[in-house]
């Protein structure tokens, strides 16, 4: 080391000489011994440590938002699952005929003198009973209530409601409203990237544990109250649940945005991972709970669990170098490197040398309004064509993902297996997908290879499925498996497609058009009768091959500095 690069790191390093660094006489000479080679955020990020103990410490609990939000989203599958259930005998007949098997031979006798079965005799009916008893006497309808099957799921809103037979439309209210509320994405995105990552995480996560605490303490507590009240009070809970969507999508671009680009893939597929497994943590709460409002209260506390971290939470380092706030930037820079045991020397004189080159401007981004913003980006054609291909693609990957699920329901198992099942095979995708595009293949590559094998199963499962159900199974699985693969590759991919500056906004467009593809897929599969279910199948299968060749459009972002300036100016203004 030069005598004069020494006389710096001294310098630095004194507490009362700090504040006069700008003053020092020989800091450029020793700044020009520096290599000429360019200096970017990227590698000074390297330089203090991308993947060492700070990354480890913050991506565990991080990725605690990224499991509440597995959690959370999986709670509709339990709480309004759809149980077994038949008409109650008249009170005349039996008073309080509240178990849906018979407790003695009697009752047995009575259920099925007034309960039809089924045409393949193995189960009753769930809507209609006989008025008299006798199989020769007109039907009815569940004028009595119902009595329902608690072995598999407990006690489940379904019953609490009983939203079932002409009522059971209501049901998907409750995850129509949570993919409703998901859409917040397309303004709270914006914020992230006005505001930051982490104000916006802590404030939308705040607001999140409020509404559903104090729902769920009404539902709880406040014993005068009908049923449609309690129903209305969970749909807004289920609409506040939706907000995880938009806490995940932060967390998920400060994952990224806390490593380099040599680790943004195993920092993205941790939180993909991650989620997998709150699906798994839901199906044990639901497992042990047994009762819609326990279950509730659980995965509410999961994220009160977050709550305290949000105070140790780090700022983006992309989003303060894109806002010009450089003592922020500095300061964040300096924890990363004490943290991952990195000297002062190690990274600051690049530090400098990176600063002093940047441009002498101001950041206007409060002056900006949000319209004014939006159309500095739809009059930049290639942005425009990028977020219109990701809308498609994010639509297209989740529409396929619930698409394939449904080819899961042949699965004659437990829903608690079948779940973990499901995590287990998701997971594995998604590390599939974030080993692959470390290779050859890349971002583009391997997810036009993931999804050219979802298309190969999406196709062969309508034509499998009335000859071999273990063969679907199978095919569905693997399927489900790669369409995961997929969506972990396109999760990392489209936010390296755009500036921090809009990063956070794009990939909020991108999440709620994946939303749209997540509410489509099951009205179509249910609006579609059986005899036209396999041309639903090849139609998807298309419009995922459209998207395999609009990919091909798409730049390739493997190992390419996410805080490259964009070819337009958005937030700043020459001063």
């Amino acid at each position: 080391m030069r005598e004069s690069e020494s006389e710096m790191y001294a310098l630095n390093d004194d507490p009362t000489k700090v504040a006069l660094h700008t003053e020092q006489i020989d800091i450029n000479t020793s700044l020009s011994s520096l290599p000429t080679t360019t200096i970017s955020l990227d590698s000074i990020l390297k330089k203090c440590g991308d993947l060492g103990r700070f990354q480890y410490v913050h991506f565990f609990f991080i990725n605690l938002i990224a499991m509440s939000a597995g959690v959370i989203g999986f709670y509709y599958v339990f709480a309004a699952a759809d149980p077994e259930h038949r008409c109650r005998l008249p009170p005349t007949i039996w008073p309080n005929d509240i178990s849906y098997y018979p407790i003695n031979r009697t009752h047995e006798i009575f259920i099925n003198s007034y309960i039809p079965k089924t045409k393949d005799g193995q189960k009753w009916e769930k809507c209609v009973r006989y008025t008299t008893g006798n199989p020769n006497d007109t039907l009815d309808n569940c004028r009595d209530g119902w009595a329902y099957d608690q072995s598999i799921f407990g006690y489940t809103f379904t019953e609490e409601a009983n939203l079932v037979c002409s009522s059971e439309p209501k049901k998907s209210w409750l995850a129509t409203l949570m993919q409703c509320g998901g859409f917040s994405l397309l303004i709270i995105g914006s914020f992230g990237d006005r505001y930051g990552r982490k104000r916006i995480t802590a404030i939308v996560t705040i607001l999140l544990l409020i509404v559903c605490l104090i729902t769920q303490v009404m539902i709880q507590w406040l014993t005068i109250m009908t049923v449609e009240t309690k129903f209305a009070l969970l749909l807004l809970n289920q609409f506040a649940s939706g907000l995880t969507a938009s806490t995940f999508s932060l967390t998920f671009i400060l994952l990224l945005e806390l490593t380099s680009s040599a680790h943004t893939g195993f920092a993205g597929n941790s939180a993909l991972v991650a989620f997998s497994i709150g699906e798994g943590i839901v199906t044990l709460f639901a497992y042990l709970a047994r009762d819609w409002q326990i279950l509730k209260w659980a995965d509410t506390l999961f994220v009160a669990l977050v709550i305290p971290y949000l105070y140790f939470m780090p700022e983006s380092p992309l989003y303060l170098y894109s806002k010009r706030q450089y003592p922020q930037l500095e300061a964040l820079l300096r924890r990363i490197a004490r943290t991952n045991n990195r000297n002062e020397e190690d990274w600051y004189p690049f530090y400098q040398d990176f600063i002093r080159k940047q441009p002498i401007t101001l950041s206007n981004d409060n002056q900006v309004t949000f319209f004014q913003k939006l159309r500095q980006i739809l009059s930049h054609r290639p942005t425009v064509i990028r977020l219109l291909i990701s809308a498609l693609l994010g639509f297209t990957t989740l529409m396929l993902y619930i698409k394939i699920s449904y080819g899961l329901a042949v699965m004659k198992i437990s829903p608690y297996l079948g779940i973990l099942i499901g995590a287990v095979v998701e997971g594995a995708g998604y590390v599939t997908g974030s080993l692959l595009i470390s290779t050859r293949f890349a971002r583009k590559g391997s997810f036009i290879l993931m999804m050219i094998l979802t298309i190969i199963c999406v196709i062969l499962i309508p034509i499998t499925i009335n000859h071999s159900p273990d063969a679907t199974v199978f095919i569905a699985q693997f399927g489900k498996f790669a369409i995961s693969g997929s969506i972990a590759v396109s999760w990392i991919f489209v936010p390296e497609l755009f500036p921090t500056s809009i990063r956070s906004s794009a990939n909020g467009f991108f999440i709620a058009f994946s939303r749209i593809g997540a509410i489509v897929a099951p009205i179509i599969n249910t609006s579609v009768a059986n005899e036209y279910q396999s041309y639903t199948f090849y139609a998807s299968s298309g419009l995922a091959m459209i998207v395999v060749l609009l990919t091909l459009l798409l730049p390739e972002t493997k190992d390419k500095s996410m805080d490259d300036e964009p070819d337009y100016e958005i937030n700043r203004t020459d001063a």
